[in-house]
């Protein structure tokens, strides 16, 4: 071509073309959305966020992610009380949030949080509360976090209960994660985000990542909360679970401060800071988000003064700790810690002298003996207000279930009989089941530390005295001490739902006994302690474990 125009070009005459070049199409607008950049008490103005993760075409959906609205159609029946649970029997899931021109999932947060019309800020919110949540742990080096073939996981808005009666529809203010059915390829994990009177979960920043760390640490984790050792019913497994999901949710907002927006709407308990000293024994109760601060605090003392190159190193042995461990392994705190600190000297060994300084410190290492002194003229309660008793359906067992605690007394000289005294009481049973309620059994042994031995789907503990108090609000069990310096003591359970007690006291007796107290009505339970219990919790709460049930041996 050049020797062809060139002439031309000598003569100054520029050929010029006609054909029209392609024009570049546009760029795509970068999705954003509406949200609370933290949480409604945090960060009290709705802010544009760019969407950590791309949705796919219109609809706030990715494959490992995609949140969706409970939408309870006008003439829709309510399920009766036996069969209301899942969730998804009351309201057909739809995604309702829509990007305008811009790109941008504009919806304003509604003011009417009672409403019954489909709230598509609550969407935009999970999505991108949970694609900040996977993010994050991709910078830990978790690529992906389920395999291809897996369904996305579930995020649920605006979900309400029915009432026990299922003729209306009641403020549920909680989140749930709930995995798919075994065997079903096809299933999603969900979390179901309620709302209660002036909160949506939904809106909630720290309990998204909350929810969203306990799906992706699931396969790592055992399947019951509790397990069996030496000393009775060890609850690490769950307050692991529990504490990870809170130290990481703090480690994502930077605050260790969890909750102040969800407490509204529900109990104390769903408020934790988790900058605290909880030291083991003293701080176990049995509830696992209460026993989950020994684990969040630890981790959080160690990583709040660290540098930020630290605490990635910190968080990153976090997670490769957990994943050694399988479902089906003896996961204590212990184990999980030791194990966490021999990462670190590998790891990060500029961490590993303070970690096993802190946990030493609270308590955590080289173990828990979970013993609690009980003086005398002392009124003893849990940190939470009272300590729980499992029973035998939490701890996958029959016959007698050991406690979580045991209990140390030194006796005076010249003493005949201690008498323990404390008060009870229990939830109510899950309706439309046939479970035996919380029955506490008073164990106690002489001079040492009771131990039990499992044999299969039962315990046997060497306790030297076994005593059934009397029913009533306050119990009262007498041991005769037989010269002994000092008593140990535990309750167990001789029922299959869990029970709670507190207000432990002691008497020592010189001479002959006193006439036993007329039984007590029995008392209701603290909705404070067990809100998850109460309402349709409880029934949730039953479905769930029908659902996750499994053998002693899973």
């Amino acid at each position: 071509m050049a020797f062809t125009t060139a002439p031309l070009r000598a003569l100054g005459i520029v050929l010029v073309t006609t054909r029209a070049l392609a024009a570049t199409p546009p760029a795509a607008p970068t999705p954003r959305a509406l949200v609370f950049a933290q949480n409604p008490v945090r960060t009290p103005v709705p802010s544009e966020q760019e969407l950590p993760l791309p949705p796919s075409g219109r609809r706030l959906a990715h494959p490992w992610i995609e949140a969706l609205s409970c939408v309870v159609p006008e003439a829709h029946p309510l399920p009766p009380e036996d069969s209301r649970f899942p969730p998804e029997r009351v309201c057909s899931l739809q995604s309702t949030a829509r990007p305008d021109a811009r790109g941008l999932f504009a919806t304003p947060p509604r003011q009417d949080v009672e409403g019954s019309s489909p709230d598509a800020f609550a969407e935009a919110s999970l999505f991108f509360h949970a694609a900040a949540t996977l993010n994050y742990f991709r910078s830990l080096g978790w690529e992906r976090p389920w395999p291809d073939e897996k369904p996305p996981l579930r995020l649920v808005a605006d979900v309400r209960m029915p009432s026990r009666d299922g003729k209306v529809l009641l403020p549920w203010g909680d989140a749930l994660f709930v995995p798919a059915a075994e065997g079903d390829a096809r299933a999603h994990d969900t979390i179901w985000f309620g709302r209660g009177p002036g909160v949506n979960l939904a809106y909630d920043g720290d309990t998204i990542a909350h929810e969203v760390t306990h799906a992706l640490l699931e396969p790592f984790l055992p399947r019951s909360a509790w397990r069996l050792d030496t000393f009775g019913a060890d609850g690490s497994p769950g307050a692991i679970d529990e504490g990870l999901a809170d130290y990481f949710a703090a480690a994502i907002s930077g605050d260790p401060f969890l909750g102040e927006y969800a407490v509204r709407a529900a109990e104390p308990w769903r408020s934790r800071n988790i900058h605290t000293l909880a030291r083991c024994p003293e701080a176990l109760v049995g509830q696992r988000h209460t026993d989950a601060l020994l684990l969040s605090s630890a981790l959080w003392a160690l990583r709040e003064p660290a540098s930020p190159s630290q605490r990635g190193a910190l968080d990153r042995a976090v997670l490769t700790t957990l994943q050694t461990f399988q479902p089906a392994s003896e996961l204590s705190l212990e184990r999980f810690l030791e194990a966490l600190v021999t990462r670190l000297t590998r790891e990060a060994p500029e961490l590993a002298r303070s970690a096993q300084e802190t946990f030493s410190r609270r308590g955590l290492l080289p173990a828990c003996p979970r013993v609690l002194e009980l003086e005398p003229g002392q009124s003893l309660g849990g940190s939470a207000g009272a300590f729980v008793a499992p029973g035998g359906r939490s701890l996958r067992m029959k016959g007698l279930a050991p406690g979580l605690l045991q209990f140390h007394a030194r006796v005076p000289p010249g003493t005949t009989a201690v008498s323990l005294r404390f008060r009870s009481g229990a939830p109510r049973p899950p309706p439309g089941q046939e479970l035996t309620p919380f029955h506490p059994v008073v164990l106690a042994r002489r001079h040492r530390p009771l131990q039990w031995r499992h044999d299969g789907p039962q315990s046997h503990s060497d306790a030297d005295i076994t005593t059934v108090p009397l029913p009533g609000v306050s119990r009262s069990a007498r041991i005769e001490t037989e010269g002994a310096s000092d008593v140990f003591l535990q309750l167990a359970n001789a029922g299959e739902l869990d029970g709670w007690y507190d207000h432990l006291s002691l008497e020592f007796e010189s001479g002959p006994p006193a006439p036993a107290a007329p039984p007590e009505p029995a008392p209701r339970l603290p909705s404070s302690f067990w809100g998850w219990m109460g309402g349709a919790g409880a029934g949730l709460g039953a479905w769930l474990w029908r659902r996750r049930r499994r053998s002693p041996s899973a």
